[in-house]
């Protein structure tokens, strides 16, 4: 693990600690520490968004939905 000091995210992570003093599921640590392949997933998302790549919370839903119902097994007992 290590400390996640890059110029993309910190400044999101910032911004969201001032707006979020008082929630409890979002960190108000300057730093987070995450291994590389979820520091290079957050980038890819923030870059996504960026650049326009967002679907509205509705579709979000929809698709997590999707995803939970397709890794979902029924298990016969």
């Amino acid at each position: 693990m290590r400390a996640l000091h890059r110029p993309l995210i910190g400044p999101r992570i910032k911004n969201m600690t001032d707006s979020n003093r008082n929630d409890p599921f979002v960190s108000t640590e300057d730093a987070i520490e995450v291994d590389a392949e979820t520091a290079a997933a957050i980038e890819r998302g923030i870059r996504d968004a960026d650049e326009g790549r967002v679907v509205s919370n509705d579709e979000a839903r929809k698709l997590v939905r999707q995803w939970i119902s397709k890794s979902s097994t029924r298990k016969v007992r």
